[in-house]
């Protein structure tokens, strides 16, 4: 995908994108705005199983996403305390 054509969708936005091997891979929207994508279905903050505990698995697929994502984060602000830092100097 062309670097310009996602500057150009993020530009008016409030929306993170995430690439992989600069690809897009992940969007990160606010609360409200996932909610009209959705539409008509009802999202629900908690979810319980029928005992009433919570429910806290979660498919392996996603974990790994959500892994991958923490991981790139943490790169991120460390790339960023280098970079101030190198700003200090």
């Amino acid at each position: 995908m062309d670097i310009g054509e996602l500057k150009k969708m993020l530009k008016k936005s409030t929306a993170v994108l995430i690439l992989d091997n600069g690809e897009p891979s992940i969007v990160v929207v606010d609360y409200n705005t996932y909610k009209e994508l959705l539409g008509d279905e009802q999202v629900s903050a908690s979810h319980s199983s029928p005992s009433g505990s919570s429910d806290l698995s979660a498919p392996a697929g996603e974990l790994e996403l959500l892994e991958r994502i923490n991981k790139d984060i943490l790169a991120l602000k460390e790339q960023i305390e280098e970079e101030e830092k190198a700003l200090e100097d």
